[in-house]
């Protein structure tokens, strides 16, 4: 084919094309026109479908998220607290002592200054009614007795707990009756600890001295406490020193996947005085050039997972 021929050929081709394109866009716009008509009533229907799930979903939520929220208790837990001390602190000749949380109730055959509270704390408040609150504040009791000089003393007598009704007025709070000695709550049971045997540290070379020495330098500051954290700790030794010497009596070790560990460890400190007291310590501790290091002294043991 020549090189005019090749020319005309695809000057045809154009023309024809040129002709085709009107057509075809008329074609299109035709399948488009009737495709709008065909679905207009399925798309309404998608839309009305999509807009009803909505709104169920939304009332679902709303209704999933509304919350309770518990009164605050924390002026009539307080208010409880107060009322069982002065209680305990009262007897027949001092009845009006409670005036400001009753009116007058006769304490006969109780003498004045023979119960004391050391200590008191609300164990929580249970709400009864509108306003109206059950109580339950332990304190720790203590009796008077005379010693072998005639000297008076106090002597722990048990930690009791109380029951007192607080009603929430206008006007303040007010206790409903005297208190009522009940039975300790139900003693929960612990959960389970990451690290639950204390079987020794032995099978982990040097851990053992590292702990002990650390713990010798935090508790009786024999000892440079930095030797035994790692750079980054911030761990303070407790200052002044509360023992002179201190011995480790039960550890336990679980392994981290990033080579080092937690550890519990329960240990005995002794002062100057010969006083001694059992503590609980939960360590994380780390390789550092092939040395054992404290990274961490954790406020509490951690949990099993």
């Amino acid at each position: 084919m020549t090189t005019d021929s090749a020319h005309d050929a695809f000057a045809g081709r154009r023309r024809a094309l040129a002709w085709l394109s009107p057509l075809l866009m008329v074609r299109v716009l035709q399948v488009v026109l009737w495709l709008l008509v065909v679905s207009g009533p399925v798309a309404a229907f998608l839309v009305t479908a999509h807009v009803s799930a909505l709104e169920g979903r939304l009332d679902t939520l709303g209704s999933s998220t509304a919350v309770e929220v518990p009164p605050d208790t924390a002026g009539v837990e307080g208010f409880a607290e107060l009322f069982v001390a002065a209680y305990l602190g009262a007897g027949e000749d001092s009845a009006g002592a409670l005036r400001v949380f009753l009116d007058d109730r006769s304490l006969d055959g109780v003498v004045v200054g023979s119960w004391r509270a050391v200590r008191t704390a609300s164990l929580g408040a249970r709400q009864v009614g509108p306003g109206y609150f059950a109580v339950t504040v332990a304190a720790e009791v203590v009796a008077s007795e005379s010693s072998s000089d005639g000297q008076g003393v106090w002597v722990p007598v048990r930690t009791g707990f109380y029951s007192v009704g607080v009603v929430e007025t206008g006007s303040g709070w007010a206790v409903t009756g005297l208190p009522a000695l009940v039975a300790a709550p139900p003693r929960a049971a612990p959960p389970e600890l990451l690290v639950r045997r204390l079987d020794g540290l032995d099978g982990t070379p040097g851990l053992e001295e590292t702990v002990s020495r650390f713990l010798a330098a935090y508790l009786t500051g024999v000892g440079e406490l930095a030797r035994y954290t790692a750079p980054s700790s911030r761990i303070e030794p407790v200052q002044p020193p509360p023992f002179s010497d201190v011995e480790v009596l039960e550890s336990g070790l679980v392994d981290s996947p990033d080579g080092g560990g937690q550890v519990r460890v329960v240990v005995r400190g002794t002062d100057a005085a010969g006083w001694a007291q059992v503590l609980e310590y939960s360590l994380t501790v780390g390789l550092r050039d092939g040395r054992w290091e404290v990274s961490e002294l954790l406020p509490a043991p951690l949990l099993a997972p």
